[in-house]
Parts: C-alpha cells; sequence; structure tokens
C-alpha cells in the first residue's frame, strides 16, 4: 500500500523530535531511548541513520553503528504502529543492508525481544540467523536473541 508512495533518506538534525517521539510509542518508556541518548547516537561517528518518508510525514526509522569497520550493529527499527505490516521495516532494513554492502561491511547484528514474534519474522526472512541468547538484555527485565546475518 505504502510502496508507491514511501521516500527513505539520510537523517537530519530536524528529525530528533520526530524520532524521538516514535521511539517512545514503539518501545516502552523503560526501553526507548532518552532524548540524550538518541542524539548522542544519531551524531556518533560511525552512526548510519535512514528515515522513511511518507506524504503524512516520518512513518519510521533505522539506527545502525558501524563498528570497527567490520560490522554494522542496528540498534533500533521503528515503524510507527499505523504504519506497521506495510513493508516500511523490510524496506528500511534492504536499504541499509544495501548501504553496508557497499561500505564493505561483512555483517549485521542486532538483538530483539524474546517475545517480539513480529520482529523476529521479519529478521528471519531477511536470512538472520539466531547466536545467543542475552538474559535480562532489557533493563535486567526481559531477554533478548542476538542474531547475525552475513553481507
Amino acid at each position: 500500500m505504502f510502496e508507491r508512495s514511501l521516500r527513505i533518506r539520510d537523517f537530519h538534525s530536524k528529525d530528533l523530535d520526530a524520532l524521538h517521539a516514535i521511539d517512545r510509542l514503539c518501545f516502552p518508556a523503560d526501553i526507548a531511548f532518552s532524548r540524550r541518548y538518541l542524539l548522542c547516537c544519531l551524531n556518533q561517528t560511525g552512526s548510519l541513520t535512514r528515515i522513511a518518508e511518507l506524504p503524512g510525514g516520518i512513518a519510521g526509522f533505522i539506527l545502525v553503528r558501524i563498528e570497527n569497520n567490520r560490522r554494522g550493529h542496528l540498534l533500533t527499527l521503528d515503524v510507527v504502529p499505523a504504519s506497521r505490516r506495510h513493508g516500511i521495516g523490510l524496506a528500511l532494513m534492504e536499504d541499509v543492508h544495501r548501504i553496508l554492502k557497499q561500505r564493505k561491511i561483512t555483517a549485521a547484528v542486532l538483538e530483539v525481544g524474546t517475545g517480539n514474534f513480529p520482529a523476529q519474522c521479519l529478521y528471519e526472512r531477511l536470512h538472520y540467523r539466531y547466536i545467543e541468547t542475552l538474559p535480562g538484555y532489557y533493563n535486567g527485565k526481559e531477554d533478548a536473541y542476538r542474531m547475525l546475518r552475513l553481507i
């Protein structure tokens, strides 16, 4: 439905407030990024942030940190609830994989809550594999799976 009007672009500093609001919509308060931490991640050397934009505004974003010029570490993939299940997360992930490949990055890693089945399905579809379970990863309350994909 959205694929024709979806535009994926780079992050601009004017997007900060919208991204912070989206992250707070997507995650519980004790897991969502603080504005300060999000700003730090967005401005960190090696950060890759892509924005999914629809005519009505930002529908989602992805934030990846490049580690040791070898690995992309997906820090967050956020899609506003009203825009979910329309391929936006998939489009953001494919866009990041394309960029990582261009930069000769050989692997992508991420963490996902053990109860977040929709995200796990997306990552499995994109050929991520489970490599370990991280007990209490989310503030000591929720376990996570670490997943890896070779680019």
